[in-house]
């Protein structure tokens, strides 16, 4: 599977089970303050990826 696919699965099943967690839970976690400029699903998606490919710090991930 290429890279770009892997990203697209991982970024999907992340998003179902944050979803699933969110309605579990019944309140949402973010009650106030402004809305954050990626989802809590692409922060996620974007950390399990950079450490996959070896990625060690937030700085070469951002990079990446």
């Amino acid at each position: 599977m290429p890279l770009e696919e892997f990203i697209i699965w991982t970024y999907c099943f992340i998003e179902e089970e944050v979803i699933a967690f969110l309605t579990s839970q019944g309140e949402p976690i973010r009650k106030r303050g402004f809305a954050p400029k990626l989802t809590d699903a692409e922060v996620i998606t974007m950390e399990v990826i950079g450490e996959f490919i070896g990625k060690d710090n937030d700085k070469a991930i951002w990079h990446y």
